[in-house]
């Protein structure tokens, strides 16, 4: 029986609740203005959304990208005669507009160090692989792939593993095979593998690759053709990084179309989000729960280039190290995945407060450790992510768990 004092009650299953809690960032042409403005909301809810004007005329389709690790939102925007990296700072309301940077819309942001990543095909059949730093505004050329016969690059089909700092992209080879090219950006020396595809269809069009950073799973959306190579629908399948393996986990009947550059992914509660349009016109956000292989829909505003917040995930994930060893402040926890008691195990000078928050960042736990360890009973929790913080005098550091 779960003591009340470690009662933790929110499921991690995607629940309403949960899904109205996802962060959402997209942006939407003002008839009034002739400008792009900004809008931010919480998934399916219509009384969250909130519109900010930019300096924007418009955008390069399938550009947008979130730095959760600082909290931005960036897109590839034009200003009157200037074009360049459109920044808007979710924590400072800050805003500007870069010209130094090649971002194009193949490209994605390491969420451990803000770095963001870009594939441009500079000259037929080679595709060079830029690493940009915000900070510095540098853009650094980290290899280059030669592929026969290969005239061009595949929009929105780049999805990145900030565990091991790997880009995942999905382009055609010179027999219209389509391969996922796996591209470690870490190393000193420059390397990739190309894995062919074993696709469902004769005819296949995947993109909006999202990268699932907890399960370390890739999934995106595949567009299926018949023989003669009409559309025939979107499925929402799961790429194996190993043998090239796409399995189907959906098929999305119930809609006919779908705004292009609008699929994004939520790693707290490993929900892949995307937009269609129903067989009546009406527009609606999909919300499609990784765990339960199982999708709703609802209200979406009328935007594109939508990006999820992915904020609290990054700061609590990769900031950890650095905060471990700045501070020389020894956390551990076990067993992780855990399934009914978690241990918990710290060094440091004087009591410690743990704090344990669920998915979208309500805490949940809040009690203070005297003695050097801690037993929590989980027992009862579904399954999930949540955050494991403690705090010290001048020092902090957390952990990610997973309930199984």
């Amino acid at each position: 029986m779960r003591k009340l004092l470690y009662a933790l009650t929110i499921a991690l299953t995607l629940t309403a609740t949960a899904q109205s809690q996802i962060k959402l960032i997209g942006v939407s042409y003002n008839n009034t203005t002739s400008t792009i403005d900004l809008v931010r909301w919480n998934a399916f809810d219509p009384l969250s959304v909130t519109t900010t004007p930019t300096m924007l005329d418009a955008y390069l389709y399938a550009s947008s990208g979130f730095d959760p690790f600082n909290s931005s939102y960036y897109i590839a925007g034009v200003s009157g005669q200037s074009t360049g990296l459109y920044s808007y700072d979710t924590d400072t309301e800050e805003s500007n507009l870069n010209t130094g940077s090649l971002y194009t819309n193949i490209a994605e942001f390491d969420m451990s160090n803000s770095k963001m990543y870009n594939l441009i095909m500079e000259t037929e059949e080679y595709i060079s692989i830029y690493e940009y730093d915000i900070v510095s505004n540098e853009d650094i050329l980290i290899g280059t792939i030669y592929e026969p016969g290969v005239i061009g690059l595949i929009a929105d089909a780049i999805g990145f593993d900030s565990n091991n700092g790997i880009i995942y992209y999905v382009g055609y080879t010179i027999d219209s095979e389509l391969a996922l090219y796996a591209i470690p950006v870490r190393e000193e020396s420059f390397s990739f593998t190309k894995t062919i595809l074993n696709t469902p269809n004769l005819i296949n069009g995947i993109t909006s690759l999202n990268f699932d950073n907890v399960n370390e799973k890739l999934f995106a959306t595949n567009d299926t053709y018949d023989e003669i190579g009409l559309f025939t629908g979107k499925t929402i399948v799961e790429i194996d990084v190993n043998n090239g393996d796409v399995n189907t986990l959906v098929e999305l009947t119930d809609f006919p179309y779908f705004v292009g550059g609008s699929s994004q992914f939520d790693q707290n509660t490993g929900t892949f989000l995307l937009v269609g349009i129903n067989a009546i016109g009406e527009v609606e956000m999909i919300a499609f729960n990784t765990y339960t292989n199982t999708y709703v829909s609802g209200y979406v505003p009328g935007v594109s280039e939508i990006v999820c917040d992915n904020t609290l995930f990054a700061r609590s994930t990769y900031a950890v190290a650095v905060i471990e060893n700045e501070l020389s402040f020894n956390f551990n926890i076990y067993p992780n995945p855990v399934s009914d008691v978690l241990n918990i195990e710290y060094t440091s000078k004087g009591p410690v407060q743990a704090q344990i928050f669920n998915s979208v960042g309500e805490l949940v736990y809040d009690n203070k450790i005297i003695s050097d360890r801690m037993d929590v009973d989980l027992s009862s929790l579904s399954s999930g992510l949540y955050t494991v913080n403690l705090i010290g005098d001048n020092q902090s550091a957390s952990r990610t768990i997973v309930v199984e």
